[in-house]
C-alpha cells in the first residue's frame, strides 16, 4: 500500500461525522476496521423511505450508559438512536439501525398501527398457539404468555434462557418471524419492519397478514 492509499484509509478510520438523508450520525467510539460506515448508511438510505426516518434526528454510535439501564445494545429514545460500536459485521449494524428506526415509526404512526386492535389480535392469537406448542413439548410456559402483549421481562428471559432461542426457532416456525418477535407486540412490529425492508416480504404476507398490511400502507401513505 503506497502512502496515498494509506492516508485515505487512515482518514476514513478517523471520520466521526456522517449524514444519512437528514440524520446526523456521530461515531463516538471506533467501529471495527472491517465495517465501512459509508456503506452501511448508503444501504439503509436506499432501502428505507425518507418519510419513515423523519422521527430520527440523530444517531450516536459508541458505548453508552443507556445500554446497561435497558440491557440492550441499541435504543431509540426521543428522536435519537443509540447504537453500540461493537458490531459483528455490516449486516449486523444495518439490522440494528433499521430495527430502531421501526420503533421511531411506531411513534409516528402509533394510532394507525395499533388503534384498530387488529395487530394486537394477530399477535395474541400467535402467542396462544405458541403457548399450546410449548405445553405439548413440556416447557411449562407461564399463563401470561397467552394474554400479555406488552413487554414482560419474565417472558423475555423464559424464551431466551429457559426454552433457548435455538429451540425457539423450531417451535415458532410458520408462526413468528423470529424468536425475538414473540417477545412483545412492539417487537413483533419492529422485527416485521426489519424483515420487510431487508428480507423476504412474501413470508410476512403469508404468516403475518395483518402486520404485512400495516407495513405496506405506511410504506406508501395516502397524501
Amino acid at each position: 500500500m503506497n502512502w496515498v492509499e494509506k492516508s485515505i484509509t487512515e482518514s476514513k478510520k478517523l471520520r466521526t461525522h456522517y449524514r444519512m438523508k437528514n440524520i446526523d450520525i456521530y461515531i463516538k467510539d471506533m467501529l471495527p476496521e472491517h465495517i465501512n460506515p459509508d456503506r452501511v448508511f448508503k444501504f439503509i438510505s436506499k432501502r428505507v423511505p425518507a418519510h419513515l426516518m423523519s422521527r430520527v434526528d440523530i444517531i450516536y454510535v459508541g458505548q453508552f450508559d443507556i445500554f446497561k439501564e435497558k440491557e440492550t445494545n441499541a435504543v431509540y429514545d426521543d428522536g435519537a438512536i443509540y447504537l453500540t460500536n461493537e458490531q459483528d459485521n455490516e449486516d449486523d449494524m444495518i439490522d440494528d439501525i433499521i430495527h430502531e428506526i421501526a420503533h421511531s415509526v411506531e411513534e409516528k404512526y402509533f394510532d394507525f398501527i395499533y388503534g384498530d386492535q387488529t395487530l394486537k389480535k394477530e399477535f395474541l392469537g400467535k402467542r396462544q398457539r405458541l403457548y399450546s406448542i410449548l405445553s405439548v413439548n413440556e416447557y411449562k410456559p407461564y399463563n401470561k404468555v397467552k394474554n400479555t402483549y406488552l413487554y414482560d421481562q419474565q417472558i423475555d428471559m423464559y424464551f431466551y434462557k429457559e426454552v433457548g432461542y435455538d429451540r425457539m426457532w423450531y417451535l415458532i416456525n410458520g408462526l413468528f418471524l423470529s424468536p425475538y418477535a414473540a417477545t412483545s407486540l412492539r417487537e413483533y412490529f419492529a422485527v416485521g419492519f426489519e424483515q420487510y425492508y431487508l428480507k423476504d416480504r412474501s413470508q410476512i404476507k403469508k404468516e403475518c397478514p395483518f402486520l404485512y398490511n400495516k407495513l405496506a400502507e405506511i410504506e406508501f401513505p395516502e397524501g
